[in-house]
């Protein structure tokens, strides 16, 4: 259900980098490898994404972190590790636009980040996508709110009085569900990005007995009907797949393996999405496992290269895409697309990429010392 939504276009904060203190860079398809240091492939996977996000990348290189009115000490130790962050993703974006060699390496972000990315234990990528969107400020802070902070509305209705309870929401990505291979065969159609979205905002009558809510005007509990609304979609959409269920019997967390077809167009009202990156888990449970990705630049590349390419940690190659049709081969069968990164198609053209000159020279004497 969508209500009134807002326009797409938003008038940028952001400024081109000036030509006396920056260097022009022409953007490539993928060809810049992530080494993998101690079960680092989630992290590998989700720095591809950034830097294949034209308007992210163009942003941070003129971003700076605001702090809090009247901060908290943790508040002011979040910023001082988000300044952190940003020097970082821009010293990285750098190296993978610039270097002469097939593969850079994450090493100063690791150094950088809690221990647990450095323990050597694969963390689950949805949440380090979050841990890091949170400290680069989410949706209250320019970067994130330009490229990929949308709103939408949670609205509960009483069955009784018809009076409305609504709450509003600021995200930067979507969890959707995924049903189970035994839901998606009883239905007889794979499911698309489309229809698991739709299944997310969709009405839904809260009639348990046990679980009513109580309305303010009834002032008593009531059956319900809740269902969400987007009111404004990002220029750049993060959708979850959730495929990671927790199993009251064993205890532990099973792994959704349902095939979900994603090479086809998304639309939130009159905006149509279409896909550029993909972050695909493969292993057979929840507990283990591989990421590597699938995608291109989200704006076209002066090459007119629009090929997806598997970016596999430090190995590059061209893209066997039935992956993403919902149909892939055995041997793929436990390769599951994880987290989507999509672009509408009617949001602004990124400006000329730009890259100051300390750290166009800062590449060159890291090229050196390899």
């Amino acid at each position: 259900a969508q209500g009134c939504m807002q326009p797409l276009t938003i008038q940028t904060e952001f400024q081109t980098l000036p030509k006396e203190t920056s260097k022009a860079v022409t953007h490539r398809p993928p060809t810049c490898g992530l080494q993998n240091t101690n079960n680092t492939c989630y992290m590998n996977s989700f720095m591809q994404a950034l830097f294949l996000t034209d308007a992210f990348v163009w942003r941070i290189y003129d971003f700076s972190l605001k702090l809090k009115a009247e901060a908290t000490k943790m508040d002011e130790e979040d910023f001082e590790f988000g300044k952190k962050v940003v020097e970082l993703l821009q010293k990285l974006f750098a190296k993978m636009a610039l270097t002469k060699h097939k593969h850079t390496d994450i090493w100063d972000i690791l150094q950088a980040f809690p221990a647990d990315y450095r323990s050597g234990e694969q963390q689950d990528v949805t949440e380090t996508i979050r841990f890091v969107f949170d400290k680069l400020g989410g949706g209250d802070q320019a970067l994130l709110r330009e490229v990929f902070a949308g709103e939408l509305q949670e609205k509960i209705q009483c069955r009784e009085c018809g009076k409305m309870k609504v709450r509003e929401e600021t995200f930067t990505d979507l969890v959707l569900p995924v049903p189970t291979a035994e839901q998606a065969k009883e239905s007889g159609i794979v499911p698309t990005m489309q229809k698991l979205l739709e299944e997310r905002l969709k009405c839904e009558e809260m009639d348990d007995p046990n679980n009513l809510v109580t309305c303010e005007h009834c002032q008593k509990k009531t059956f319900a009907v809740k269902w969400s609304e987007i009111t404004r979609p990002p220029p750049h959409l993060c959708l979850c797949l959730n495929r990671f269920t927790f199993n009251m019997e064993t205890f532990d967390f099973t792994k959704e393996k349902t095939p979900v077809k994603i090479d086809e167009g998304l639309w939130i009202g009159g905006y149509e999405y279409e896909v550029y990156h993909t972050i695909i888990h493969t292993g057979k449970d929840a507990s283990s496992g591989h990421y590597y990705a699938m995608g291109r630049r989200s704006e076209p590349t002066v090459s007119g290269d629009w090929a997806f390419y598997t970016m596999d940690d430090s190995q590059i190659k061209e893209a066997d895409v039935s992956l993403l049709a919902g149909k892939p081969p055995k041997k793929l069968v436990d390769d599951n697309a994880y987290v989507l990164f999509l672009r509408c198609k009617q949001a602004s053209p990124t400006p000329e990429f730009r890259i100051p000159l300390p750290l166009v020279e800062y590449v060159k004497k890291q090229d050196k010392k390899q």
